[in-house]
């Protein structure tokens, strides 16, 4: 049946290409005479949609985990107060889509806090076993995709979109390749993929009472990203020269001390992803292989360890206040009070900041130091989502999926991603041009860690336990849970490669 199923898939793949090269050469940018989108780059918005790929009453229905993402207006809760510029941009180029594809969208959304398995994931397997499945593509957890993938359910997106095509996210959509297959994907349709991203807010009035950025000899923040002088050495030293331990009790006090940085437990595995170092790497082959032992990776996490253990740091961990009886977690309202430098966490936190009076800047997490490429953003793979297609789809919907997809993309990148910045610095006093940089620096340079959607051994929880691990014991630790951890890596190794077959 699969072999059955990758031949016509070829075939209508052949198909599709051969048309786009007609429309390619025939289109020229004329704007399409079915309705009045814009046409850009001789096509829709930059993607080179033929100019007669119009599928008349065609419903487009797609399934997603949680909030409505792809049309706001089908959630039974939806009403114009709550419209959002973000919600509603995403309307917006929803409707346009559909106007020039003459199709309508029908969303559907599984609200759930379940993962691993959950109802997301069993849907979509209880329709490919019934043949049952009326969607055309689907936007799980990284997780659950991660799972319906290694069951052979979702198409190899790489086969279908072209993710060269500036709206795909390079960095993520390399980073959960495997042997050449990339069975989901990310780009500006999914801005919860980029809400879900690891970054840092710091304080500007603090760092400019400090001087921060001028003790190192640049003029600002931004600056040290500029020339890649923005280290973790660089984040922990400042965070140490703004804390003020005013009652003396040698730790952060979250009520009354000037902190350095609020985080999360999980500040060691963000600062080994930070870095630039992943858990596990492709082999020449393309497929995962675990690497974190090496000479760079115990230097980064000693020194996090370092970092974290020292009662001079000012470092305030969020889940140590997790049954605080406040209304806020201590926290991040230090943060937000005006009494920390650092903020460091996921994107989707800056919902918070509108209680915020000083001004904040936008930073991308540190790289571990001047040597490292670029800089890397961790994308939660139990937050994130992205984007698939079930293999249970009526194979005869597969060009008009992969059109809605392409189309979709090309519209949120000028419409919706320039929404979600504005939006996410709404509340930023001086609004300064250098924060959208740094997010659209952080949005193409995001990406997940195959180990953590795949979930293979305990390596993320083992990485994220050094926090508070005495200094040297992560080698010892590590050996005691890799053996495991491969043989789940060859399990889903194996896996990958029934389905080549």
């Amino acid at each position: 049946m699969k072999n059955v199923m990758r031949v016509v898939s070829m075939l209508l793949l052949v198909a599709f290409f051969c048309t786009a090269l007609a429309a390619c050469n025939n289109n020229e940018g004329d704007e399409s005479n079915t309705n009045e989108s814009v046409q850009l780059d001789g096509g829709f918005y930059g993607y080179n949609l033929p100019e007669d790929a119009y599928y008349e009453d065609e419903v487009v229905r797609v399934l997603t985990l949680g909030a409505y993402q792809i049309k706001p207006e089908d959630n039974p809760e939806y009403s114009e107060e709550k419209l959002s510029a973000v919600l509603s941009a995403a309307s917006e180029c929803t409707r346009k889509v559909e106007q020039r594809l003459g199709v309508t969208v029908e969303e559907e959304a599984i609200v759930t806090g379940s993962r691993y398995g959950g109802p997301f994931y069993q849907r979509v397997v209880s329709d490919a076993m019934s043949d049952t499945a009326d969607y055309l593509f689907i936007m799980p957890a990284l997780t659950e995709a991660a799972m319906l993938a290694t069951d052979g359910l979702l198409y190899d997106m790489n086969a279908l979109v072209n993710l060269d095509n500036p709206w795909w996210c390079k960095d993520f959509n390399d980073a959960v390749t495997i042997a050449g297959k990339t069975y989901f994907v990310s780009g500006d349709i999914t801005t919860v993929g980029l809400a879900s991203t690891m970054f840092v807010l710091f304080n500007k009035r603090i760092e400019s009472t400090h001087e921060l950025a001028k003790s190192y000899g640049y003029n600002s923040m931004y600056e040290l990203v500029d020339n890649n002088a923005w280290t973790q050495d660089v984040m922990f030293e400042m965070a140490k020269k703004v804390f003020v331990d005013s009652n003396e009790n040698n730790k952060p006090d979250p009520d009354d001390d000037l902190v350095g940085m609020s985080a999360q437990t999980n500040i060691v595995y963000w600062l080994l992803r930070s870095g630039g170092i992943n858990v596990c790497t492709l082999d020449s082959d393309g497929y995962p292989a675990l690497t974190v032992n090496h000479e760079r990776a115990l230097t980064l996490i000693q020194k996090a360890q370092q970092y974290c253990q020292d009662p001079k740091s000012g470092l305030l961990i969020a889940d140590d206040y997790k049954d605080y009886e406040g209304p806020m977690n201590p926290a991040p309202e230090a943060f937000y009070d005006g009494r920390g430098l650092f903020f460091f966490n996921a994107i989707s936190a800056m919902d918070a900041v509108r209680s915020m009076k000083d001004d904040f800047g936008v930073l991308p997490c540190p790289k571990f130091d001047k040597d490292q490429e670029k800089y890397s953003n961790n994308v939660g793979a139990w937050t994130s989502n992205c984007i698939a297609i079930p293999t249970s789809i009526d194979e005869s919907k597969l060009q008009l999926a992969v059109h809605f997809i392409e189309s979709l993309g090309a519209i949120s990148r000028e419409l919706l991603t320039p929404a979600y910045f504005e939006q996410t610095l709404q509340y930023q006093i001086s609004r300064d041009d250098d924060s959208v940089r740094m997010l659209k620096l952080i949005s193409e340079n995001r990406a997940p860690d195959l180990s953590e959607m795949y979930r293979w051994g305990k390596m993320m929880q083992t990485i994220s336990e050094m926090r508070t691990s005495p200094l040297g014991t992560f080698v010892s630790a590590y050996d005691a849970i890799d053996e495991q951890t491969i043989l789940e890596i060859e399990d889903t190794v194996e896996l990958v490669k029934n389905m080549e077959n």
